[in-house]
């Protein structure tokens, strides 16, 4: 049992946070074999799903990338260049915890203590997307500097990852119902696949309506952190302070270290509630590190006094020889 949820923890970390919904659908498979009835539509699960879930999952990133661009200036660009960075870091962030054991179960990581293993899924999700942040800022995106750029950047990382999420629930929700409304149907199937079918089904129709609620409000806490780590990074790069760049590894590799170990000794609760300290931890950083645009400095009298003569400044008349000789020059000009 153990072992069963460590890998479930892990294989959502892998996308980079604990996704509360996509637990509920993966984590009871193996609890609830011998059902044999599927229990009735779950009318609260699904209000909470499509009313509260999914619009902060999917509808929130993109309201939130609409403001800040409204608010601070700063593009949809960046926020293209946060969801690339997401999606980057996990062409190394995959293959890399296949090759500690993390994804597959029963070799390598997975097998030891809970403590060390949940250290380790920490800091390679913190040194691969923050490394990946990195690597991004110097490379490909040496125009987004500054606190208004990072929240962009920010929220186009945790913003992208929501969205997956957010579809891949959808998707689940959708196989469940068309599965559901198939009937006679699916009695053609073979035993252990049928047996399977009607497990899940009876799982997600027994969730409880308050973990869609709970996956939503994970999103907003994940974004939250998403944006601090972001703009520690941004920070690190623009005023070349590595210390920075460490903090954000150092604080990716403590969120995703206690999603594994919360949900394993404490529950989903609780883990949650953590974690929204963590989140107003983060928007404490996100503010800390707040930076005004320069403005011009504004321009002495003096400074204007030595560009321009007070003589210079006095209206000149001029010869109408004078006229006709520039009005000839213009005309090559």
């Amino acid at each position: 049992m153990r072992h069963h949820l460590r890998g479930i923890i892990i294989a959502l970390l892998v996308l980079g946070a604990l996704s509360s919904a996509t637990a509920a659908f993966a984590a009871p498979a193996g609890l609830t074999a011998g059902v044999e009835e599927i229990p009735p539509v779950n009318a609260g699960l699904l209000a909470t799903m499509f009313g509260v879930q999914l619009p902060l999952m999917i509808g929130l990133p993109i309201l939130l990338g609409w403001f800040i661009r409204r608010r601070y200036g700063i593009g949809w660009g960046v926020f293209a260049l946060g969801a690339l960075t997401f999606v980057l870091s996990q062409v190394v962030h995959l293959p890399l915890n296949a090759a500690l054991g993390l994804l597959g179960g029963g070799r390598g990581v997975a097998l030891w203590p809970l403590v060390p293993m949940a250290l380790v899924a920490g800091l390679s999700a913190g040194i691969c997307e923050e490394g990946a942040r990195l690597l991004v800022l110097l490379f490909l995106a040496r125009h987004v500097r500054g606190w208004r750029a990072g929240l962009q950047y920010g929220a186009g990382h945790g913003g992208i990852e929501a969205i997956i999420f957010g579809l891949l629930a959808a998707v689940n929700v959708v196989s469940l119902l068309a599965t559901r409304s198939m009937g006679s149907l699916t009695q053609s199937l073979p035993p252990d696949a049928l047996e399977q079918m009607r497990a899940a089904q009876a799982a997600f129709w027994s969730t409880s309506p308050l973990l869609p609620l709970v996956g939503g409000l994970e999103r907003v806490f994940a974004i939250t952190l998403q944006i601090a780590m972001a703009v520690l990074v941004v920070r690190a790069v623009t005023h070349r302070q590595p210390i920075f760049f460490l903090a954000a590894i150092a604080l990716h590799t403590l969120i995703d270290f206690w999603a594994v170990v919360g949900v394993s000794k404490f529950g989903i609760f609780p883990t949650e509630a953590l974690l929204a300290v963590m989140a107003l931890g983060g928007a404490w950083i996100i503010w800390r590190l707040r930076e005004e645009p320069q403005a011009p400095s504004p321009v002495s009298e003096d400074e204007v006094r030595d560009i321009l003569s007070t003589e210079q400044l006095q209206p000149q008349s001029l010869s109408s020889e004078e006229l006709a000789r520039r009005a000839e020059q213009s005309r090559y000009e």
